[in-house]
C-alpha cells in the first residue's frame, strides 16, 4: 500500500482544494467522543440543520436499511441505528454539499448518484453474505470511495477526459493514469480528505488502496479484504447496469473477489439482477 508521509500531505495542501470538515461534524464528533455521550443532546444537534435532518432520514427509511417500519424523527433514529450509524450518515450528506457544480469539471449530480448507488449495493451485498459485516462501513466506504475525484476534477478542467481515457486503457490503473498526467491521483486525495474528516482508520486505509489490483493477495487482515472485495463488486455491478460492461478493475479481481467472498457465477449473476431498486438514476 502507498505510503503517506508528510511531503504528499504538503504537496495535497499546497495543489488542492480540500474541503474543511464541516463544523456541524466537528461537534457531533466531539459530542461522540465523550464519555457519556448524550443522545438527546447528540439528536438536537443534528435537527438544526433541516437539509441533513432530511436527507439522514430518507438515507434510513429507504429499501437500504430494510427497516420493518418508518423512521419519523432524529431522536428516533439515534436510538435505533446508533451513534456510529447517525455519524456515518450525516457525513455522507455533509460530504455532498461541499463542492459546487461551477468549479468542477464532471457533472456532480452523476457523480454522486453513481456513488450512492455503490454505496447502496456494498450494503446490499453484505446483507447476503454471513461474514459479519457494519452496515455503516459498507456505506460510508461506497460512498467516499472516489471523493478524492471532484477535488481532481475541481482543479484540473481536463479531468474528464483522463478519466474516459483510463476507461480505454484498462490494463493500466486509473491511478496510475492520473499521477503520470497529474502527478497526484484520486485515492491519494481521498485518503488525505476522509482523513481530515477523520472518517474511521480503517475506511481511510481502504480508500487509499481501492484501486490496486493485488490488494488480496497482501497480507491485510481478512476484513479489509472482505471490505475491499464487496467494493469492487459494487463498483462492477453499478458499471454493468448504467453502461452494460465491466469496470477496468473487474478482469484482474473478478475470481479472487468471488472465492474470497465464497461466491458462486450464479449467486453473483443474482445480485446482480437484484441490484435495480439500489441503483439511483442520474
Amino acid at each position: 500500500m502507498l505510503h503517506i508521509d508528510q511531503n504528499v500531505i504538503e504537496d495535497i495542501e499546497r495543489g488542492f482544494s480540500i474541503p474543511a470538515q464541516p463544523k456541524l461534524l466537528q461537534k457531533l464528533q466531539d459530542l461522540v467522543t465523550k464519555e457519556e455521550p448524550e443522545l438527546n443532546l447528540i439528536a438536537k444537534t443534528i435537527s438544526q440543520d433541516v437539509a441533513i435532518s432530511s436527507t439522514v432520514l430518507k438515507t434510513i427509511n429507504s429499501p437500504v436499511y430494510g427497516l420493518a417500519r418508518s423512521v419519523s424523527d432524529i431522536p428516533k433514529a439515534v436510538r435505533y441505528i446508533g451513534l456510529e450509524g447517525i455519524i456515518t450518515l450525516v457525513t455522507c450528506s455533509l460530504i455532498k454539499q461541499t463542492f459546487e457544480q461551477k468549479d468542477c469539471s464532471i457533472a456532480l449530480n452523476e457523480f454522486w448518484s453513481n456513488s450512492t448507488s455503490i454505496a447502496n449495493v456494498c450494503v446490499q451485498i453484505g446483507n447476503t453474505l454471513k461474514q459479519a459485516i457494519s452496515k455503516d462501513i459498507l456505506f460510508s466506504l461506497g460512498l467516499f470511495h472516489d471523493c478524492g475525484v471532484p477535488i481532481m476534477a475541481m482543479k484540473h478542467s481536463d479531468y474528464h477526459k483522463t478519466f474516459a481515457r483510463a476507461l480505454k486503457f484498462p490494463n493500466i490503473p486509473i491511478t496510475t493514469i492520473e499521477d503520470t498526467t497529474y502527478k497526484a491521483n484520486h485515492a491519494t486525495i481521498g485518503y488525505y480528505v476522509s482523513s481530515s474528516w477523520r472518517l474511521p482508520k480503517e475506511i481511510c486505509q481502504l480508500i487509499l488502496a481501492h484501486h490496486e489490483r493485488d490488494f488480496i493477495d497482501n497480507p491485510f487482515s481478512r476484513i479489509q479484504k472482505f471490505y475491499f472485495a464487496i467494493l469492487k463488486m459494487a463498483e462492477n455491478i453499478v458499471h454493468q447496469k448504467r453502461y452494460n460492461k465491466d469496470t477496468p478493475d473487474w478482469k484482474f479481481l473478478k475470481d479472487k473477489v468471488l472465492n474470497l467472498l465464497v461466491l458462486t457465477e450464479v449467486e453473483y449473476i443474482e445480485i446482480l439482477n437484484s441490484a435495480d431498486e439500489n441503483i439511483q438514476s442520474c
